[in-house]
Parts: structure tokens; C-alpha cells; sequence
């Protein structure tokens, strides 16, 4: 009954437009772990999917609409990673990835209507989806 609701009807092609934009970061993260395990090597820093996945990062990070201590300590965390010349270049597709999409679904959250929000008819996947998100960001950042 809730989905028909004329607020979440205006936000489809938003949505839409942000599932399509997660299936292309998945699609680069996947590329980018392909090309090391046909090289043997780590990928290069001007690497498409790693440009892309960065540049996806990065604004996905300019865009978040959260003031969340969690996510902000986690998007240092990442920044950190990314600046330690230690880190392979594949991993921090992964992190980046991980990421974009957690960050992403807290944009598509924050989207939806507050008394809608706890509807699971309306928000429960989506929430399930970010709870997935940041557990593999946070289990990527953890292992390095």
C-alpha cells in the first residue's frame, strides 16, 4: 500500500539512477580483481576501474547528505588507507566499492520520506542492502 505512495513514485528515477550507478561499481571493482588475477599484479594507479571507482568515491563522499560519526570515521578510514603507499591498488577498489554503495543507500534512505522510513514495505531492503554495505567496508578495512 505504501509504495504507491506519490513520494517514494517521485523518487523511482532517482533510485533508478543510483542502481544503475551501483551495478557500474560492482562492474569496475569485479573488472579491477579480473585484471590482477590475469596479471599476477597489482593494478596500476591510472587504471580505468581504479580511476573510476576513486573518482566514484570521491564524489559520492562530496554528496553525502549524513552527518553520521560512524560513516564519517569510516570515510577517514578510507581516505588513511588510500594515502598509505602500502595498500594495493585492487584493495582499494574493493574499499571504494564497498563504500560508494553504503554511502549511496544512506543517500537513498535519507531520500525517503521520516514516516515512511520505517516501513519495510518502503525502506526494509534498502536497509538490509546498507547493513551489507557497510559490513564489507568495514570487514575491508579491517584487513588490508
Amino acid at each position: 500500500m505504501s509504495a504507491a505512495d506519490p513520494r517514494i513514485v517521485a523518487l523511482e528515477k532517482q533510485f533508478s539512477q543510483l542502481h544503475v550507478q551501483l551495478f557500474d561499481t560492482f562492474s569496475h571493482a569485479q573488472s579491477a580483481v579480473m585484471a590482477v588475477m590475469q596479471t599476477g599484479r597489482d593494478i596500476d594507479d591510472n587504471q580505468e576501474d581504479f580511476t573510476q571507482l576513486k573518482r566514484d568515491f570521491e564524489v559520492t563522499v562530496a554528496m553525502y547528505p549524513g552527518n553520521n560519526q560512524n560513516m564519517l570515521q569510516k570515510i577517514t578510514a578510507t581516505n588513511e588507507l588510500a594515502a598509505n603507499p602500502q595498500t594495493p591498488n585492487v584493495h582499494l577498489t574493493q574499499v571504494w566499492a564497498a563504500a560508494v554503495s553504503a554511502l549511496s543507500c544512506d543517500r537513498m534512505l535519507a531520500m525517503i520520506p521520516s514516516d515512511l522510513q520505517d516501513d519495510p514495505d518502503v525502506a526494509g531492503e534498502l536497509k538490509q542492502k546498507r547493513q551489507e554495505h557497510l559490513a564489507m567496508w568495514q570487514e575491508r578495512l579491517d584487513n588490508p
